[in-house]
């Protein structure tokens, strides 16, 4: 009783839930048409001509307290704006001149310099501003899919693979093994080459040797289970980097604005709180700010995406809505919320100095969010804690809305591969060379041999034992003579058996 004695007539007995409420009072209300609390249709008039999270809000409202609304704009020229919004109220009039509406709605800011010209509402909702740049180009880096280990990681998998070769070359080296045979080829210097081919190609998966000894078995057990947890650890790690590597813009925060002076070009709307808060920050704190001011949020929005302005800020609530449903399809995928929500704020709605009806509706305002239906509203615009993410709707990786990685990602591996492919082929001709090398030289000595053979002396006459014995010779002779030997540098001892007359 006491309570009600203190707020003066005519809303002395006016209560949500008494059934009668306000008896169909009409409520003249001057909207800021900002979406998602306020859409403006101008094709259609009256009440019809608009809807969103504060319109429903008001019809909620309508029910509780059995009252009506008529609904304008505070100033169709500057729909956003909340100041023209508030002054249709009468802000900034003394007591008891005539106002054009009762109270205004849409997202306006509950500031401590509007407190002082207007009642507010308990607040129907409580957000802050988030700051809005554009997507970055993703990074197209040569050597990227490196990237997912740093650098002393790689440092320590070569030296791995070192000192297993060395390892190997101590077990396997064909003139230092104990076993009778071994994979690895070539003489005490070039197996070195052999065995560390034999440690790396475990990681590429083109291993085509096998350890004999006992010893470099169970080094190559260690080896490959060093490798399996090396490669699943990169693969996984590859994916999630190349899909995150692009979100990582310079302004991560609103902190990055204040704390690097004017560098940094801001795009904001005029007619809003933004201007009073920049005023706060700079009073306070001493910040400096390049700013332009834009008629609209959108226009804001749009010279950020452009690249003529660095960033903007703004609701939180008009960012979400901002960014999944109402982006042009020109700037889809190209801006993005980062940082936290700064400059916490309650959102209320404003009637009046002289008038006690603020009290009714904030009575109205906490009853509709015990019930869970302001809640409810929030779900159906898409607003609040549980709004899509920018990073949901467009993905960022490839910078075009899908999780695909682009050709870009993987120059660096297709040089690589391109250098070791024109290495072998160099080796491998190399190779050939050698092997003609060889031939060649084999087939000159043939030839020789044939065109210009040794001088053959008569043999005196010898018994029939001795002319067998040098004709097995001379057989002997020229079949290593055809076989490339040069004649005279072997010497062969022929046995034979005959039988004698």
């Amino acid at each position: 009783a006491e309570r009600r004695q203190a707020i003066d007539k005519p809303t002395i007995d006016v209560f949500h839930g008494d059934g009668t409420g306000y008896s169909g009072k009409t409520f003249k209300v001057s909207l800021q048409a900002i979406h998602p609390a306020v859409i403006w249709d101008e094709t259609k008039e009256g009440n019809e001509a608009f809807s969103g999270f504060t319109i429903d809000l008001l019809d909620l409202l309508k029910e509780e307290l059995n009252c009506d609304f008529e609904l304008s704009l505070g100033d169709p020229a500057e729909p956003e704006s909340a100041e023209a919004a508030l002054e249709r109220v009468g802000a900034g009039k003394t007591i008891g001149d005539e106002r054009e509406a009762d109270f205004a709605a849409g997202l306006i800011h509950m500031t401590a310099n509007r407190t002082r010209i207007v009642h507010f509402t308990t607040p129907f909702m409580t957000s802050g501003y988030v700051m809005v740049v554009p997507v970055p180009k993703p990074s197209r880096g040569l050597w990227n899919f490196f990237a997912p280990f740093d650098t002393l990681l790689w440092i320590l998998v070569i030296i791995e693979m070192l000192v297993v070769a060395a390892a190997f070359y101590i077990t396997e080296a064909p003139h230092m093994t104990v076993h009778a045979e071994t994979d690895v080829e070539g003489s005490a210097l070039t197996s070195v080459g052999d065995v560390i081919y034999f440690s790396v190609s475990l990681l590429t998966g083109t291993l085509d040797k096998s350890p004999r000894t006992w010893g470099g078995k169970l080094i190559m057990l260690g080896h490959g289970w060093f490798m399996l947890i090396l490669v699943a650890s990169y693969t996984a790690n590859l994916a999630s980097f190349l899909t995150a590597q692009a979100l990582v813009p310079s302004i991560k925060s609103w902190n990055d604005i204040t704390s690097t002076g004017r560098q940094y070009k801001l795009a904001l709307p005029r007619g809003t709180a933004h201007a009073d808060f920049l005023e706060f920050e700079t009073g306070h704190y001493g910040y400096e700010f390049n700013v332009e001011y834009v008629d609209t949020f959108e226009e804001a929005f749009e010279m950020v995406a452009d690249g003529r302005a660095d960033a903007t800020f703004e609701d939180e609530p008009v960012v979400q809505y901002y960014l999944e449903e109402d982006v042009p399809e020109a700037l889809r995928c190209k801006l993005m919320e980062v940082g936290r929500i700064f400059a916490p704020v309650g959102y209320g709605l404003a009637f009046n100095l002289d008038s006690q009806d603020f009290i009714t509706f904030s009575q109205a305002i906490v009853h509709l969010q015990e019930l869970g239906d302001i809640n409810r509203l929030q779900l159906k615009w898409r607003i609040g804690p549980g709004a899509s993410t920018q990073e949901e709707l467009c993905g960022f990786s490839g910078n075009d809305g899908t999780d695909a990685f682009l050709a870009g990602d993987f120059w660096g591996l297709v040089l690589m591969t391109s250098i070791f492919l024109i290495v072998g082929l160099i080796v491998n001709m190399y190779e050939r060379h050698l092997k003609a090398k060889a031939t060649l030289g084999a087939k000159t000595r043939e030839v020789f041999a044939v065109s210009d053979p040794e001088p053959k002396i008569a043999a005196p006459p010898q018994a029939a034992g001795s002319s067998l014995e040098t004709a097995v010779k001379n057989g002997v002779t020229q079949a290593l003579t055809q076989a490339g030997h040069v004649p005279g540098s072997v010497e062969a001892t022929v046995g034979y058996a005959y039988s004698r007359p």
